[in-house]
């Protein structure tokens, strides 16, 4: 993917998922906030951390020894470690993804899932830094026989999209789609499901989720990757992953960034990282991207 496409900032519509979910956020979050006794300093000094992930391949799910890994995992183990916290302090809580916001505070301190960096979810959480940018794909059958390409496009059609709810991909459908042309299921499974039953015709999400799927089923195929367009500015929404943290544990995100920072600009251990999931420094390395850069106007 040309690096030119890495500096794209993202744009993506405020919608009423990632709303409700600072409501949410405000009215249960933690009464403690950072200072000597914050998170970090808990953390730190050997207290258990405990992480939301909503078991999605490649970027934080399951594995087959019941152990938690994937991409996120994979860099963010690799930053805490750096910062003095151990695995062993972990407390895995495998969460719904569109619970990962609302439970910060009370289900766990941080969210280890691939997030999106989105204006929106700014308003609600702390975003570390993204240590990642994907590309979107279509999942279709195999042959594509309807012939779609891209999930702007497929709007303009009589076509049915299969999205994923809490996700960014829904965020769009909904703003560009007709209400009864949107498959919403809560995973990937069922839409798959969903799609060889006839009841959607494509199913939208991030290309690395969709090949792995593919790779394992030759009844699907997945579209060549390309970039979610704001309606509204028609820029290219790049879709940049990172940690979440409540804004009361800023400190702790901006300890995690400054690692992260020394970790992106060895690109060698980055890959090594994160190569196991599919991910390389062609495609899929930041680059210099900040959430502050994806969120002009609402990080905190």
């Amino acid at each position: 993917m040309s690096n030119q496409l890495h500096l794209n900032r993202r744009h993506i519509l405020g919608g009423a998922t990632a709303g409700a979910a600072a409501l949410a956020l405000a009215a249960c979050s933690r009464t403690d906030s950072g200072g000597g006794d914050g998170l970090l300093k808990q953390a730190q000094d050997g207290g258990t951390l405990r992480i939301g992930y909503a078991d999605e391949a490649p970027y934080a799910y399951t594995g087959d020894d019941d152990s938690v890994t994937g991409q996120s995992v994979a860099v963010q183990l690799y930053l805490l470690d750096k910062l003095g916290i151990g695995e062993d302090q972990i407390e895995w809580k495998l969460t719904e993804f569109d619970s990962l916001i609302p439970g910060l505070g009370t289900n766990h301190d941080m969210v280890i899932a691939g997030m999106y960096v989105t204006p929106d979810r700014c308003k609600a959480v702390a975003f570390t830094n993204p240590d990642y940018i994907m590309p979107d794909a279509l999942m279709v059958m195999a042959g594509n026989p309807g012939g779609w390409t891209t999930l702007n496009d497929m709007a303009e059609t009589d076509g049915v999209i299969g999205v994923m709810n809490g996700t960014s991909e829904q965020e769009v459908a909904d703003a560009i789609f007709d209400e009864e042309r949107i498959n919403v299921q809560a995973n990937l499974p069922a839409l798959i499901l969903e799609l060889k039953a006839g009841r959607c015709d494509a199913i939208g999400l991030t290309s690395a989720n969709l090949r792995l799927a593919a790779e394992a089923d030759n009844e699907l195929e997945v579209t060549e990757g390309f970039w979610l367009v704001d309606p509204e500015s028609g820029e290219d929404m790049i879709g940049a992953g990172a940690a979440v943290f409540q804004p009361d544990d800023k400190d702790f995100r901006d300890a995690v960034n400054e690692e992260l920072e020394k970790l992106l600009a060895d690109t060698a251990t980055w890959e090594g990282l994160v190569g196991e999931f599919g991910f390389t420094v062609e495609e899929n390395h930041p680059d210099g991207l900040t959430a502050e850069d994806l969120c002009p106007d609402t990080y905190q």
